[in-house]
């Protein structure tokens, strides 16, 4: 049985609805559902910075109507990919970002082939994280739609026919069914988030009743491992920080639903 302890790791101002979340040499790369900035916040430094990602106003607490509604940030050890949710037609855009230049792509294509593929409608499609490994992409769709579908979507760029759909069960918190919100690799498990919000819609909002921490490998083949994470947050987005003598550090961010512009990123420490 793992044991968890969450701390407050640190508060960064000028961020609100963090969504996802990347750790990678002292610095935190963050990504909100409602803005067209990509975050990166120096950790030595204590120093904010915003990398355009689409010119448009506005640029922060866009509408839910009119945002791009990025989700998920993930680092392949070059460059850093960006993804919408794909859950209404102005969210399928992917970026990505080198450090220096930024490329976005329009992903409809991707998202309608795994939609028409595996029988998925548009109202249960709404990816909430991703991760990259090898030839492999991994979405994880977050079952908060009519159906609530909970799966893996695994998409190979060297041969679409090889594309998988794994339906993973979750349990509930509270009574209320949990839904994928991110993921994240380390070394052959994938380590997830999963939110419990009493909303039966990738569109609005819901009641928190907390969030799990869950495990599974990367061959998908493993059944996942769930655990409550402590205390009633909605964590959106997780990054690996590092291994210690004890155990695992990572680092969650959370989306409060709100324009708060004041982002509180907690650690989470996963000791055996």
């Amino acid at each position: 049985m793992l044991k968890l302890i969450l701390e407050a790791f640190i508060s960064i101002s000028g961020i609100a609805a963090a969504s996802g979340i990347v750790y990678n040499n002292d610095e935190l790369h963050i990504v909100s559902d409602n803005s067209n900035y990509l975050y990166s916040y120096n950790l030595a430094q204590q120093r904010l910075s915003k990398t355009v990602l689409l010119e448009a106003e506005p640029m922060e607490n866009i509408s839910k109507a009119n945002k791009m509604d990025l989700e998920s940030i993930t680092f392949d050890g070059n460059r850093y990919y960006l993804y919408g949710s794909g859950s209404t037609e102005k969210r399928n855009n992917r970026f990505i970002w080198d450090g220096k230049k930024v490329i976005q792509e329009d992903y409809s294509k991707i998202y309608t082939h795994f939609m028409q593929k595996f029988g998925i409608s548009k109202e249960d499609f709404n990816i909430e994280g991703v991760v990259h490994i090898d030839d492999r992409i991994l979405f994880f769709n977050r079952g908060n739609g009519p159906k609530g579908i909970n799966a893996v979507l695994e998409y190979n760029s060297i041969d679409e026919d090889k594309s998988r759909y794994i339906t993973i069960e979750l349990p509930t918190l509270n009574g209320i069914s949990t839904g994928f919100s991110d993921a994240t690799v380390v070394g052959d498990e994938i380590y997830f988030i999963a939110t419990a919000e009493d909303a039966k819609s990738t569109y609005l909002d819901g009641e928190i009743a907390g969030s799990l921490l869950g495990k599974i490998s990367t061959d998908l083949s493993s059944k996942p491992k769930v655990f409550q994470i402590p205390e009633n947050h909605k964590f959106e987005g997780i990054t690996f920080k590092e291994k210690t003598d004890n155990g695992l550090i990572f680092l969650l961010c959370e989306d409060t639903d709100t324009e708060d512009a004041e982002l509180t990123v907690y650690s989470l420490k996963v000791t055996n």
